[in-house]
Formats: C-alpha cells, structure tokens, sequence
C-alpha cells in the first residue's frame, strides 16, 4: 500500500494537498494547481505502480501526474 504523504509533498498554503502541474485545463492547455492527498490515497493507495494507478483513472490530468511523479522518482513505474 502507497501513502501518498510519504510520496508527495504537502504544500504549506495548501494544507492536505499536494501541487500537481497538471490540475486542469484552461483553453486546452494544462494548468497548475494541488490535488487532494487523501483522494489520492482512498483511490489510489491500494495500487503498486504508476501504470496501476493510471489503469485506475479515466483522468489525464491524473494520468499525467503519475507519470510527473515517476519522472521525479517518487512512484515506480
């Protein structure tokens, strides 16, 4: 099982969330902004690997986050 606040880190103006450069989309392109580290954890915390987690979500911005987070070397692959 993954912890999500042993993985990311929780961003101090934004207690419980963590930055995510690819929160949503603004005239089709990618814009920063923090996803929930619990809603991270409840959905997500079950799975092993990036790949897991993205099989998990229809979510690209999702998607992409767990790829970021591999490129970071917080997640394996």
């Amino acid at each position: 099982m993954i912890d999500f606040y042993d993985v990311v880190e929780e961003d101090v103006n934004e207690v419980g969330y963590t930055y995510n450069p690819y929160a949503g989309k603004l005239n089709g392109e990618w814009i920063e902004g923090y996803t929930s580290i619990d809603l991270l954890n409840k959905n997500f915390g079950d799975c092993q690997t990036a790949q897991e987690m993205k099989e998990a979500t229809s979510s690209e911005g999702l998607q992409l986050f767990f790829d970021w987070l591999v490129e970071q070397g917080k997640l394996p692959a």
